[in-house]
């Protein structure tokens, strides 16, 4: 049973990550980008590259950020040609880069004393999980807690609702899944596998200890600090600046609704406002970022885990905090070396279910070697 779950799982991500392209022709994109004095121009053929392997009405919104400079790069392909534009103040879906975010609330938590790492969560909840599962607090941010990807017996309820797959995950429902209906899918900190479910209840079990909705813990103990006014889950609250999300064919798609599991990827952004985030992890003065980015498991040679955040060791020893990102209308990524306070961020509103969406990481980690 469990290869069959894990066959139909595979189908789904296939369906929703690969997708089939779109009908975008790269040749017929007229590029009309300019260099400036920081975006050099290999920069901007990059740039240019990848934008226009998507469709019409696909933009880009970029970032470098150098110390406590930030310097922005905005695009668009609008006519089959690619232009300049100024959004870095624009709101886009940043999917997967809320895990990030998820793990700063938990780092928050812990040097507060609210939790320890290392103890199972069930010690600080009020109900029971199916089977009484020992995963700990630091396994739910750095997905080795042995839970499933997807919550598993609902993968019907994700392939009839693939424009908006989470929606129907209230807090109820995922309190009564994780009563009666969890399967783990290995022992809690036996392997490294990326789950949504993990990092959406790690978002849930913060709030009720806290007694305040993930949207609350945010704002109190990141966005406002750190004034990033236009970082919220709230769609409505942010909807004269929000960009239209693409699916892979150009339509526009609908935005999600992660409901009860926000906190795997229910975060909107700006570009503006992810700088900052990475400005304030190069403070050292920071603990709780600072603890944040302590590596806590060992996924291989290349790759370890802090909490939220992956470590990309680099060849000259520099190493790299990175995160992607993506939901059926936009895909992003975020790196940052804090020890040479560079960072780069990358917003597009274009599908992750595009043939051609992994090229956004690609920029990212391109923009970052040409510093």
């Amino acid at each position: 049973m469990k290869i069959v779950k894990s066959f139909l799982v595979l189908i789904f991500w296939v369906l929703l990550i690969v997708g089939c392209g779109s009908i975008s022709d790269p040749e017929s994109a007229v590029n009309r980008l300019e260099p400036d004095l920081i975006f050099t121009p290999d920069q901007v053929d990059s740039i240019a590259a990848v934008l226009a392997k998507f469709p019409n009405q696909t933009q880009l919104s970029l970032a470098i950020i150098r110390d406590s400079s930030v310097y922005y790069y905005g695009a668009l392909r609008d006519d089959d040609n690619l232009i300049q534009i100024d959004n870095h103040d624009r709101v886009f879906e940043i999917g997967s880069i809320s895990k990030v975010f998820t793990s700063t609330l938990l780092a928050h938590a812990v040097m507060e004393g609210l939790v320890e790492p290392d103890r199972p969560v069930a010690d600080n909840l009020d109900f029971s999980i199916h089977e009484n599962p020992q995963f700990t607090w630091l396994q739910l941010s750095n997905h080795t807690a042995g839970l499933p990807r997807l919550p598993n017996g609902y993968l019907l309820n994700f392939l009839m609702n693939m424009s908006n797959p989470y929606k129907n995950f209230d807090e109820v429902e995922v309190v009564d899944f994780l009563q009666h209906r969890l399967d783990m899918n290995y022992e809690p900190g036996t392997q490294h596998i990326y789950s949504n479910l993990g990092a959406g209840i790690l978002g849930l079990f913060l709030g009720l200890i806290e007694e305040k909705s993930y949207e609350e813990l945010l704002k109190e103990k990141i966005f406002d600090p750190l004034r990033m006014i236009h970082s919220t889950t709230d769609r409505e609250s942010v909807e004269e600046d929000l960009v239209s999300g693409r699916t892979k064919r150009g339509r526009i798609a609908q935005n999600w609704d992660l409901a009860a599991l926000v906190g795997a990827g229910g975060v909107l952004s700006t570009v503006s406002d992810l700088s900052s985030f990475i400005i304030a992890n190069f403070d050292p003065e920071n603990e709780v970022l600072t603890l944040q980015r302590e590596p806590t498991y060992e996924v291989s040679e290349n790759m370890e885990m802090a909490m939220g955040w992956f470590i990309l060791p680099r060849d000259s020893g520099q190493r790299w905090y990175w995160h992607n990102g993506g939901t059926g209308g936009y895909r992003s990524s975020i790196v940052m070396d804090p020890d040479q306070k560079i960072g780069v961020v990358v917003l597009s509103n274009i599908s992750a279910g595009h043939s051609e969406a992994g090229k956004i990481d690609k920029l990212s980690f391109d923009l970052m070697k040409g510093h």
